[in-house]
């Protein structure tokens, strides 16, 4: 991918949007290119955390392993190009609460925790900026997942 087209995406995706060259051009010295074939998991439920990603090219989906033998994989949602996943690892050092597994062929900026938190904290604006997309980000994912649920048990839509 080019250097141009990585930072087109960057700034359009919902994270990082809004920041100044500058700024993201400083991202970019942490994004990796990553390319995966349509079936690949990026990673499964229950792996360690260690990378945020963002859909450069194609389409992922994000599903729930089944916890027993013979209940099925619960697919959740599909992502596609400027659409982040594996945020949480922003927030907390954790475990992968759901797997992603490519719908098609993929190229994903991934941006590695370690040097992304750092970054944040070498540059305070930057990260006061991520940390803040990632809330609205966030909050925005709970507030879907509670429609979702809201109206898959009561049958409704609420405009709470």
């Amino acid at each position: 991918m080019h250097l141009q087209e990585s930072k087109e995406i960057l700034r359009k995706s919902d994270l990082f949007r809004d920041l100044n060259d500058i700024h993201l051009g400083l991202v970019m010295m942490v994004c990796e290119e990553s390319n995966h074939l349509a079936g690949e998991y990026i990673f499964h439920q229950d792996d360690p955390g260690d990378a945020l990603y963002i859909v450069a090219h194609g389409e992922v989906d994000i599903v729930l392993e089944p916890k027993e033998a013979g209940e099925s994989t619960l697919f959740i949602t599909t992502l596609k190009e400027e659409d982040t996943f594996g945020e949480v690892i922003l927030v907390e050092e954790a475990t992968r609460t759901a797997s992603v597994v490519c719908r098609t062929d993929v190229q994903l900026l991934r941006l590695p925790r370690r040097r992304l938190l750092k970054l944040c904290h070498d540059y305070p604006a930057i990260g006061f900026h991520i940390m803040y997309r990632l809330a609205a980000e966030l909050a925005h994912k709970l507030h879907s997942s509670n429609m979702d649920i809201r109206e898959h048990l009561f049958g409704e839509i609420s405009s709470d």
